[in-house]
């Protein structure tokens, strides 16, 4: 459900095996889907005193507790039972309900075609897994992270059937649990190397996060010491580029040769790549993360992306984008920045040019984008007031189509969009994916109208 629900961001081989179906235009079905995305599972909680970027390690929700739990029972009804009173009772009543309405469908879609498929793979996937040893491949790993991942903790791996040839996109693991496709269809793309690489990938970003707070603390202080202007686009990629160069060594290590990375986003299969080595020497040595890897962590990135501070593709790596669009077409915008320059590792949405959200804005720790739609004078003359960067910008042309893009004095860059609809914005960011990088000496690009 939560396939359908999201179209797939987690699930996109799965839901394509859906839009194939009968059940794409069932009408029954879509409303089980609006139902399901009306019922709130998801309540947040933190852990206090974790480092701003350590996401997994101090944010939790109550549909965490809804997804292990389901690597933990056999049948829908014990899942029903099991998890009674982590939300309302009329909550789990209607979820519930909705549930077993769709579970015929999804035992005709996949489960009763693709069962044998699927169990037949899993039987030679866990042979292979105990061939290689795959249980004793992460205590070394769980020890260069600094993790205090007990060895008496098992680690679940919770295959769902995928009827497809690949996967894109592995939803986080939560908790000790792993969660992974299962392909049906494809032996070329069916690797049992590929299985255990994303299994130890998964694994390391929740070792990662079950380091000791203290850890936490001090690899953060590393990172915030620097005088490294890109700090804190490292410390945001360091568990993802970790967990990425992790997985690529087990694989190269039992494929017996190097191996192409394959990481689905261009920044940080770059990133991925320039720091393996370094990954290689400190796992191959039973080394841990001190701040002599974090120092070489930064001078890595810092040569891989030499104009990071001027790219569009890395300014767009995390962003937060103000703009006076609304009515839920703010939310679209992020969309098409995904679709033209790249899908962010990070971004947030503030609706309305207010005092509130420039505040949030201005503190926000990287690319700060404004997008611009209506009230042009008056909102230019508002965020000129605001925003120190813009004071040097005379004689904006309100009326036109144009990106301004610049860096304040403490280096934090601007994207300041001004169109005269939202429409527009599809062509701001093609026309920023092709200009590529900001040109201090032409901070402003016009866009034709």
């Amino acid at each position: 459900m939560d396939t359908l629900r999201t179209r797939g961001y987690y699930g996109p081989t799965l839901y394509e095996h859906y839009k194939k179906s009968k059940y794409s235009e069932d009408e029954e079905l879509a409303k089980l889907v609006k139902r399901y995305s009306n019922i709130r599972i998801s309540y947040g909680y933190h852990f206090d005193g974790y480092p701003k970027y350590r996401y997994m390690a101090k944010d939790r929700a109550t549909s965490d507790m809804f997804f292990t739990l389901s690597a933990h029972t056999e049948s829908l009804e014990e899942f029903k039972q099991m998890t009674v009173g982590i939300i309302s009772f009329d909550d789990h009543r209607r979820l519930f309900e909705i549930l077993e309405a769709v579970e015929p469908i999804y035992d005709e879609l996949v489960w009763n075609p693709y069962y044998d498929k699927a169990q037949a793979k899993l039987k030679a996937l866990k042979e292979y897994a105990e061939k290689v040893n795959l249980g004793e491949m992460l205590g070394p790993i769980a020890h260069f992270l600094n993790s205090i991942w007990s060895t008496d903790v098992p680690v679940i791996v919770s295959f769902s059937i995928v009827p497809g040839h690949n996967i894109r996109l592995v939803p986080p693991p939560i908790g000790n649990v792993i969660r992974a496709g299962l392909l049906t269809e494809s032996e070329d793309y069916f690797n049992y190397s590929w299985y255990v690489g994303v299994i130890v990938h998964e694994f390391s970003h929740r070792a990662f996060a079950e380091q000791r707070l203290k850890m936490h603390q001090q690899i953060d202080h590393w990172f915030t010491e620097s005088r490294s202007p890109h700090r804190g686009m490292v410390n945001l990629m360091f568990n993802e580029v970790l967990g990425g160069a992790i997985g690529h060594k087990v694989r190269e290590d039992l494929l017996g040769k190097a191996h192409a990375f394959t990481y689905n986003q261009q920044v940080i299969k770059a990133f991925d790549e320039a720091i393996y080595p370094l990954v290689v020497s400190y796992l191959d040595k039973g080394k841990s993360i001190d701040r002599a890897f974090v120092n070489e962590s930064l001078a890595i990135y810092e040569k891989t992306f030499p104009n990071a501070l001027n790219k569009y593709l890395n300014l767009f790596q995390a962003y937060y984008l103000l703009t006076d669009v609304e009515g839920g077409e703010e939310h679209k915008l992020p969309d098409v920045i995904r679709k033209n320059i790249v899908g962010p590792m990070m971004y947030e949405v503030g609706r309305g040019i207010t005092d509130e959200n420039i505040d949030a804005l201005m503190t926000y720790d990287f690319t700060k984008v404004i997008v611009i739609t209506k009230d042009h004078e008056r909102t230019m003359k508002y965020l000129k007031d605001k925003i120190s960067a813009l004071e040097r910008f005379d004689n904006l042309d309100a009326g036109a189509d144009w990106v301004l893009s610049c860096h304040d004095a403490d280096r934090n860059p601007y994207v300041i969009v001004n169109i005269q609809s939202p429409e527009a914005f599809e062509g701001v960011t093609k026309k920023l994916k092709a200009t590529e990088l900001i040109d201090p000496a032409k901070p402003i690009v016009m866009l034709e109208q």
